[in-house]
Formats: structure tokens, C-alpha cells, sequence
């Protein structure tokens, strides 16, 4: 990760949103350890994604889309038999992706194999065909799944099969036979047919609701960093960090905000480098944070200045460095998904061995906040 500019060179405090120096004395350096400990921790775990559902449901393919990984050319790891399949994504073997035999099959020992691989995994990816439909075994296959208690997303594969105006109908009709809402599926076609010239579709969903349920467990982060859409995961990053610190943003006492954004935004810092392998330091979290703050004459900024000052806040007033005021939950929430996508870019080009310019921190925080206020925080 490439090393920012001395911080005492940024002002204090800009248009009433504080820079990194102020940030840094907000911030407790436990809270930036802590910060550091839980993705460390995050990274140490193990997690076993499987892939289940009726023969030729699409699970080779849905791992291809998903992570790049071909099973026919990848050896098994050892203890794995013809019937159920387990590799490694990394090399340490901390993410495992399982490739289970369908359900339904007629042999009664690979049946039980897919069905032993459920006991056994993080969450599992539950491939239904579309050019099948949701028969009765696809049914009782889904409820013996959701017996077992495990996470499970329904894909809807092979959805290009289906005529584009007859699709919500199929999937209302699918969800009502599987015992599903609407909102429980994600349409997929991973292997698209050739004739329409698609990409694979529903990846960047299915990704972000995989990430999704593996934060709860604190594995999120381990599985992101194996996706070939690590946008997803960043964008769920991000939301969330953006939603809690408009909580924080409409406490009703000044100052206290202030700390908890700023922990909020350092934490999410973080974990958007951890998730691209980026190594991280306090400064360099506070100096993208800070830069990204600065634009005083900007669009976002100078609506949230003036916001702020029709609230009632002077600046340079009673409340000095670290409280000028409630920030309210817009602003919290808009500045904090602005950072964030500020982060990512510094992320990214740290991939790539470049080192983006505050000009260029500014202007991504600047669309990002701006699309967060418009939209209300609700789909940035």
C-alpha cells in the first residue's frame, strides 16, 4: 500500500468536516487496533461454500462464474471421492468450495453423499433449473436442506431459457412452489446461451448475498477475497458501514457522533484493503478518510456546510476541533459511503502498484456521497 503525504500537512478542520488530523485524536488507538484484530481474526478462519441442486442444474458453471475455477482441472482435496468433489481457492486451503452430486440420484450412496455435504458447510448455494422448473424433488430436496438448518440461496438458473415476458410470472410461479418469497431467489444464468452474447448474469447478486450471510459468521471478508466480483462485497461494505453511521450521525449529543463515525469509517477502511490484500496502517486510513473530507468547495460538502450552519453550527465555535455539531444522519451516512468509495479506488489502484491523488480521493468521494444523499441511503 503506498505511504501518504506527512498528515500535519492537512489543515485541521475544512468547511466544518474534519480532516485527519483532527480524526486521529477522535479516534482511540484501541478502537484502530480493534479495528485491525477483528479482520485479522476475520482471515484466520475456515469457511465451505457448497454447491447443491438437481443434475444439470448449473453448478460447474456457477462456480466458474463465481470464482474463476474450473473442477476439471483442478485436483480434488485428498479424501474427496468421484462423487462429491471439494477444492481449495487459496493456497493456504482456508476457502473450500464444495461440488456435491445431484439430488435425485438414482444411486442411493451419491444421494447421501450430497446430503452429508450440507451437514458440513458454511452456507450452501442451491441451484434450481430453469428448464426444468421446481418439481417435487426439488421441493423436498429445498425443505431437507432447510431442515438442516444451514444458510441456504436459491439460484434460479438458466433463466435466459425463459422469454423475457414470461419471466416474473416463472419466478412467482417457482417461489410459490418452493415454498419461497420473492425476495428469498436470485435470477442466474451462468452459462448464457451463446446466441445472445451475455456475460454471465446474476454473479454480482449472488455474490453480495454469499458475503452477506458469511459477515454474520464472521467470514465474510475470507470468501470475498476469492470472488471474481469483489464489488459486490465492497458495496455491502460499504452500505452497512453508511447505515450505522447515520445512526451515529443523528445522536443527539455533539461530539459523540464525531468519535463513532470516525471509528466506523476506519473500521470500513480497513476492511475494504483487507478484502483486496491491500496491508493497511492508522495513517494511511486517516489520510484517505481526511483527503476524501476536504473538498470544501464541492458539491456535497458545501451542502453539508451549509446544512449545518442552518442547524445552527458556527465554525470555529464553542465546540472546537473534534465537536462541531451533530452531523445528522444524511450527512453521517453520505460522508461515510463517500469515504468508502474513496477507499475502494485507493484499494484498487494499490493493486496495481499506483497511488491515486487527493484531487482523485475527492472526486470519487464526492460522486459517491452525492448518490448516497439522492437516493436516501437507500440504493447507492
Amino acid at each position: 500500500m503506498p505511504t501518504p503525504p506527512d498528515l500535519p500537512q492537512l489543515p485541521a478542520t475544512t468547511g466544518g468536516f474534519v480532516t485527519a488530523g483532527a480524526m486521529k485524536l477522535a479516534l482511540p488507538m484501541e478502537r484502530w487496533e480493534l479495528a485491525r484484530a477483528n479482520v485479522t481474526r476475520a482471515l484466520q478462519e475456515r469457511v465451505v461454500v457448497a454447491f447443491l441442486g438437481a443434475a444439470s442444474a448449473g453448478k460447474d458453471s456457477a462456480i466458474r462464474a463465481l470464482f474463476g475455477v474450473d473442477f476439471g482441472q483442478v485436483d480434488p482435496l485428498p479424501g474427496s471421492t468421484t462423487e462429491l468433489r471439494a477444492i481449495p481457492l487459496d493456497r493456504d486451503g482456508q476457502v473450500i468450495v464444495v461440488n456435491a452430486p445431484g439430488f435425485g440420484d438414482l444411486r442411493e450412496s451419491v444421494e447421501a453423499t450430497a446430503r452429508a455435504a450440507a451437514d458440513q458447510v458454511d452456507v450452501a448455494v442451491f441451484l434450481v433449473n430453469a428448464d426444468g422448473g421446481a418439481t417435487a424433488d426439488v421441493r423436498a430436496d429445498l425443505d431437507g436442506l432447510r431442515r438442516r438448518g444451514r444458510p441456504v440461496i436459491v439460484a434460479l438458473n438458466k433463466m435466459d431459457l425463459i422469454r423475457p415476458r414470461d419471466r416474473e410470472r416463472y419466478v412467482l410461479t417457482t417461489c410459490a412452489q418452493l415454498g419461497l418469497d420473492r425476495s428469498d431467489v436470485v435470477e442466474c444464468a451462468f452459462d448464457p446461451l451463446p446466441a445472445l452474447g451475455l456475460p454471465p448474469q446474476g454473479v454480482g447478486e449472488l455474490s453480495a448475498r454469499l458475503f452477506r450471510l458469511l459477515e454474520e459468521r464472521g467470514k465474510g471478508l475470507l470468501l470475498a477475497r476469492q470472488l471474481r466480483d469483489r464489488a459486490a462485497a465492497c458495496e455491502s461494505v460499504l452500505k452497512s458501514a453508511a447505515r450505522k453511521a447515520a445512526v451515529a450521525g443523528a445522536m443527539p449529543m455533539p461530539g459523540a457522533d464525531l468519535v463513532v463515525v470516525t471509528a466506523i469509517q476506519v473500521d470500513m477502511i480497513t476492511r475494504i484493503a483487507a478484502l483486496h490484500g491491500q496491508a493497511i496502517t492508522q495513517d494511511v486510513a486517516l489520510f484517505i478518510a481526511g483527503e476524501a473530507l476536504s473538498g470544501v468547495g464541492r458539491g456535497f460538502v458545501r451542502w453539508a456546510t451549509q446544512a449545518l450552519k442552518t442547524a445552527g453550527w458556527i465554525p470555529g465555535g464553542q465546540l472546537g476541533e473534534l465537536a462541531a455539531t451533530a452531523l445528522g444522519a444524511t450527512i453521517a451516512g453520505a460522508s461515510t459511503y463517500g469515504v468508502g468509495r474513496a477507499a475502494v479506488a485507493w484499494a484498487q489502484r494499490g493493486v496495481a502498484g499506483q497511488t491515486p491523488t487527493g484531487e482523485e480521493l475527492r472526486e470519487v468521494f464526492e460522486a459517491g456521497a452525492a448518490a448516497w444523499r439522492a437516493r436516501d441511503g437507500d440504493r447507492p
